[in-house]
């Protein structure tokens, strides 16, 4: 199915909704708004639904001219005019996704703060390169595994706003204990020992003791933003990434009653690690 390329990165209407919500806030209509910020008319309402590419210098302009003085919300508008294509990596991979897909990935890069819950398999963000080229080569149709994998490691690479991210990850026994090469098991248990050591990720585990939880229902993310109240949840199955239907925080919560603290899942997984063959 090819991609719909009328539809504008999701930052560009970001902004636009920020700057329409600014003018209708002043009562102003296109006509009075255009006049006052000293432009066509035309180019407001494409710059308000994400069609006119805009520079943060434009953007401080309208602004201006709405007199709308600093604020944390007036940093966020220009700063947001900085990137309404969404992050520079992921422009080598829209044209073989949906826009949809491209847009999760451009809120994920946005997000300083991701809580990921992974079961059976290992969270995408959290996965290290054998292990993710691994299930690459499972995927029907195929896919180029090095091109997904240049993604992915862009995708875990990637500091929001030039800032280490803060990473919670909950993964069910499972994910820990599947049958798959020792040797990528064995990196992939010494890479999440190495994140638990860090200082911007948490790794928990749930035990299969705990029997029924809240997160049976699937692998899911939950995306926090700054300065912003929404958050956005993303699930994740057989056919890729989509946008969850509610806001998956409360279901969050309950796994994180479920799972074992930090220390408690840092000895799981060496003794998960210590019981691999060879």
């Amino acid at each position: 199915m090819p991609v719909d390329y009328r539809a504008p990165n999701i930052n560009a209407r970001r902004l636009g909704m920020h700057l329409r919500q600014l003018r209708e806030a002043l009562e102003l209509s296109y006509d009075a708004a255009a006049i006052l910020v000293g432009c066509d008319v035309t180019w407001l309402i494409r710059v308000e639904t994400g069609f006119e590419p805009v520079t943060p210098e434009q953007v401080r302009t309208v602004l201006d001219r709405y007199h709308v003085p600093p604020h944390k919300i007036r940093n966020l508008i220009v700063d947001l005019a900085s990137r309404t294509a969404g992050p520079p990596w992921l422009a080598a991979h829209v044209g073989r996704m949906k826009a949809l897909v491209r847009d999760l990935l451009t809120l994920e890069a946005e997000a300083p703060t991701i809580h990921t819950f992974g079961i059976h398999l290992m969270p995408e963000l959290v996965r290290t390169e054998a292990y993710a080229r691994m299930w690459f080569e499972q995927q029907v149709p195929e896919v180029d595994a090095d091109q997904e994998w240049d993604l992915l490691s862009n995708r875990q690479r990637h500091r929001p706003g030039g800032r280490r991210r803060t990473l919670e990850v909950i993964v069910d026994e499972n994910t820990l204990t599947l049958p798959i090469p020792a040797d990528i098991m064995r990196g992939q248990l010494d890479h999440l020992l190495g994140l638990i050591d860090g200082a911007y990720t948490t790794v928990r585990v749930i035990p299969m003791s705990v029997g029924a939880h809240a997160g049976l229902h699937g692998a899911f993310d939950v995306l926090e933003f700054p300065d912003i109240k929404e958050r956005v949840s993303m699930v994740h199955g057989a056919l890729g990434i989509d946008i969850a239907r509610v806001d998956l925080t409360d279901t969050w919560k309950l796994i994180e009653q479920v799972a074992l603290p930090p220390g408690g899942s840092r000895a799981m997984i060496i003794r998960i690690r210590a019981g691999l063959p060879g």
